[in-house]
Parts: structure tokens; sequence; C-alpha cells
């Protein structure tokens, strides 16, 4: 779904968490956090001293909200269709997982009751992170709203474009298919600025305000089936921003002021993506149902559970000096999520997107997320 960045954002942009990882002295190794099943992105944490300290810094009505539409995934889909096999993470167990700690989180009223709920009542599985170390590149995303029009003009000139009628995998690369306009007769609406329309592919969803004073809302249908590349990370590695600055109002600004490099950074990203009108104002996740701000993240859903219960934890280290980590004692950032959403950018189990809601204001905050941290899940015992 996504500002997806999902994925540029979220590649990127936006761009654009190692409990269970000990640190001795300064000669001692970190251990390595190894799964047990091939192909997972998740390793248990047996030692309930290694769990991090479960505390929610948001309101527990949108917990309960979000676990509600995860819960709504499981009561319409019986099995996994993203290709997640860890073993004891069935349909069952998950849905069984959210129910049980749900009734819970509404009981618990302190951190020192819900800490105690959860070490006795369920097992605390980590993200294996970047080599293994647990470390979690988070960024996040957010639904944008444009203008647009359902006509092409002098102002509004490029499009967005549903499949077309030929459409299969692999389809052309991006650079193709706009020098040849092969999707001629397949626009579905039209935008101001061609770096708009681009990050619409790397988020996969956005609002349309339409000039008639109608608004139209567009999500993802598919992709070309090209690997994705993060403009912002070749930015990077061309020097032109650095690491720790990249976000998206600074990869904005970058393009104003060099406009004539724009077409050559956005076709090293060979993926492109098509669009369909959908009928809901609320953004929906992979999963087909709604995410909630600072409630929803984006997964590689080969290597974690579609709907699963998580925890996450923002680490100020490496965090660009903006929003939370602005204030005075604030170090981390923890709260429950779902996983309800995936993006082109988020393809390890060291990356994570988090979503902000729809509009200017959460634009703006997911596009100053740029931080590291720890990711986990739960499931019933």
């Amino acid at each position: 779904m996504k500002w997806r960045l999902n994925h540029f954002y979220t590649g990127i942009v936006i761009v654009l968490v190692l409990t269970g990882v000990n640190f001795g002295c300064a000669t001692q190794k970190r251990a390595l956090l190894i799964p047990e099943e091939s192909g997972s992105g998740l390793v248990e944490i047996k030692d309930p001293r290694q769990f991090p300290y479960f505390r929610d810094d948001y309101d527990k009505n949108s917990l309960l909200l979000s676990i509600d539409h995860s819960l709504r995934y499981f009561a319409m889909s019986k099995s996994n269709k993203y290709g997640f096999r860890m073993k004891d993470f069935s349909h069952e167990k998950l849905k069984e997982t959210l129910e049980y700690f749900r009734n819970g989180v509404v009981h618990c009223n302190n951190d020192a009751e819900l800490n105690a709920f959860i070490a006795e009542h369920f097992r605390v599985f980590q993200a294996v992170g970047k080599k293994f170390y647990g470390q979690v590149h988070y960024t996040g995303y957010g639904t944008p709203i444009y203008q647009g029009s359902l006509t092409a003009d002098s102002e509004f000139k490029y499009p967005l474009y549903k499949k077309p009628a030929d459409f299969r995998k692999p389809y052309f690369k991006r650079e193709e298919i706009q020098e040849n306009n092969l999707l001629k007769g397949n626009e579905i609406v039209y935008l101001k600025s061609k770096l708009d329309a681009y990050l619409i592919h790397v988020q996969g969803s956005a609002q349309i305000d339409l000039i008639s004073g109608n608004k139209l809302y567009i999500g993802y249908a598919a992709d070309s089936g090209h690997e994705y590349t993060s403009i912002g990370q070749q930015l990077i590695l061309d020097g032109k921003i650095p690491e720790e600055e990249l976000t998206l109002s600074e990869l904005i600004s970058y393009f104003d002021r060099h406009p004539g490099e724009l077409d050559f950074y956005i076709n090293k990203n060979d993926r492109f993506i098509f669009f369909e009108v959908v009928n809901h104002a609320v953004p929906h996740g992979c999963i087909g149902v709604p995410v909630t701000p600072m409630r929803s993240i984006a997964t590689d859903k080969k290597l974690f559970p579609a709907g699963g219960l998580a925890f996450v934890v923002l680490e100020s280290r490496k965090a660009k000096k903006t929003g939370w980590f602005t204030k005075k004692n604030v170090v981390e950032k923890l709260f429950f999520v779902s996983d309800q959403d995936t993006g082109s950018a988020i393809q390890t189990a060291a990356r994570a997107d988090i979503y902000f809601g729809i509009g200017e204001r959460a634009m703006s905050d997911a596009g100053s997320l740029n931080t590291y941290g720890r990711l986990y899940y739960l499931l019933k015992r």
C-alpha cells in the first residue's frame, strides 16, 4: 500500500533494533541471532531476563483497533500466502495470540503488570536484523495527498497507470516504458510533478484531490517484476546526500535544486508500479485491512508473519536529531504494532517501515524517521 516510501520512503526515504545480543567487555564479541529454522527472520529469546522492557508509548485504543484489523485478516484468510513458514506460527496460533493479548492488555493497569503478563503467557522472538546482530533499520511511510486531474493539460501531465492488457511479469523496465510510451491509453490520473508521481510508485497508494473537487483513492495493483533500487541510496552512494541526513524533505529539496538529475536517478529503479482505483479512503496494507498510524508496520512477509503481533524498539543512536529524540532524556521509543503491510524496498530481516497516517503532517513525520532499533514478535505459549 503505502508514501511507501514503501518503500522509497521506505527504502529511502524514509530513506526515505540486541537484547539477546549481549555486550560485555570491549573484547567480547556480540552473540549472533541464528534462526533455528532456515529461511526465517526470527529467533526465540528463551531467557526472560533478556526480554525487552514492554512499555507502550501510545494510546491503548489505537492498539486495540490495529489488533482488531489483524483479526479481520485471520477471519478472511485461512492460510499464509506470503511464504513465511516458521514452525508454530500457524494462522490459528497467530489469531489466538492476538485475542489473548488483546484481552490481557485491556486488563493490565501498568507496565509492571503488562511485563508480567507477557513473561507468563507469551514466547518472545527477535528479528535477526542486519548480519544477525538484531539491528533493524526503521523508516516511515504515510499516505500522501496530491492534486490531480483526470485529463492531461499543461499543468497536469505526469500520469499514473493501470495494468495494460498485455501485462505479465517480467514486464518492461521503467526506462523502456517511459521512453517508448508503452502505456499510452492506460492513464488513470495526471499529476503536476514527475517526482510526486514517482514517490507514489514508491509508496504504493495515494489520495488525489481532483480539480473537480472530488477525491480519488488509488492503490497498488501490480509491479513490473524487476528489482527495486532506492534512488535515495543511490544519492548516498554518489556522495550527493550524507546517509545520516537522508529524509524525504532532503530528497525533494535535492531535486528542486538539481531538476536535471531527476530522470537519471528515477531510471535507476527498473521496477515500475501499476495502480487501480480503490473505494476506501483509509489506506489498506497488503493483507487487505486498514493500516493504523503508529500501529502498523511493513516488513518482508517471507521472513515475518503477516498479521502478527510485534513490538518496536526505536533507539536514538544514529537517529536523525528531530522529533522524539530532540526531547530531553528520550533515548528509546517503545510500542506494540501489527505487521500488516510490505513494500518494494523491504526485502530483508533488517528493515521495517512504520505507518504514520494521511496527509502532509504525517508525511513530514514519516520522512524524518531514519533510525535503528530492534523488532520482536509475540506468540501465545
